[in-house]
């Protein structure tokens, strides 16, 4: 009959496969799948090529249509998936409906394997395919690189010189299972960590750049390359504290308008060159007190 043939009539048939190429013409974010007990793992008989495309299955928060939602990536070659055939026992259109972690023991060759090799990388063999920050380990990630390359900045300080003020170093004391990490293949990461008592959120590029926000509040902000910011409207910063700006080349501030500074305090200049300060109207000084002009050769115009 018919109604026999028709998906979701002729009887569910599922399947555990591995990845073995993502490059999908048709941009849809399907892989080629080699299905146990579907697919020989002699890629003489099957070549990866003449494996059958699987469409992935979107959440129900994905829209899935003219762009919006989420795109459709994340297996990669030598991922294990799980799924089902929509056309049943004749097994030639897979589904895709989820990925499945494990602990690699090896990278190998022919069906049901990376065919590049890259997968699974070094550092996970023999090891859970968790990211290992999700686990707690330190060692081989970005939480080593972060903590080998704190910044230090000197405090201004006047004429006897400032303090020196260093990077805070990572809040990072994860404990599986509570801190959630997203990675990338290139080494991006971003992390969602509710570990009790060490809750972070953390966006990391793998250039070093990164952004964390540790567990009392405190923000820490590096940017390895140059930096770029476009207000177009109004812009405030209250800090309730103290502020310390270093820079360590030239620096420049051209205001359009009118400039205001209103220094309740003491305030002191210490320039180690020369002053030149230009006025094209009218230049007033007022103290209060005593005006002292020290130099060994004082010129008035």
């Amino acid at each position: 009959m018919i109604e026999e043939l028709f998906a979701g009539k002729n009887g569910f048939i599922w399947f555990q496969g591995v990845v073995e190429n993502r490059q999908d013409p048709l941009l849809l974010g399907r892989v080629q799948v080699r299905c146990l007990g579907f697919h020989t793992e002699n890629k003489n008989e099957l070549p990866t090529e003449d494996l059958p495309w699987a469409f992935p299955i979107q959440p129900i928060t994905s829209a899935a249509m003219s762009g919006v939602g989420q795109t459709p990536l994340g297996p990669v070659e030598g991922t294990w998936v799980f799924g089902f055939f929509r056309d049943g026992e004749t097994a030639q259109e897979p589904m895709v409906i989820g990925t499945l972690g494990g602990i690699p023991q090896e990278k190998g060759k022919g069906g049901f394997y990376d065919p590049s090799g890259k997968y699974p990388l070094e550092d996970y063999i023999g090891e859970p395919d968790t990211n290992k920050m999700a686990r707690g380990v330190e060692e081989k990630t970005i939480v080593e690189k972060k903590k080998s390359e704190l910044d230090e900045m000197t405090k201004a300080g006047g004429i006897g010189g400032g303090d020196t003020i260093k990077e805070p170093e990572t809040a990072y004391k994860a404990q599986y299972p509570y801190n959630h990490v997203s990675q990338s293949e290139s080494g991006h990461v971003q992390e969602v960590d509710d570990t009790p008592g060490a809750e972070r959120l953390h966006r990391y590029h793998k250039s070093g750049s990164f952004e964390e926000i540790h567990p009392d509040g405190k923000r820490v902000l590096k940017i390895v390359g140059d930096n770029y910011t476009a207000i177009f409207k109004d812009n405030n910063l209250h800090v309730k504290g103290e502020m310390n700006v270093t820079i360590e080349s030239d620096a420049s501030i051209f205001v359009k308008g009118d400039c205001a500074l209103e220094v309740e305090g003491d305030m002191e200049q210490v320039v180690g060159g020369d002053l030149t300060i230009n006025s094209g109207g009218s230049l007033k000084m007022t103290a209060s007190e005593t005006i002292i002009i020290n130099g060994d050769v004082i010129r008035l115009n």
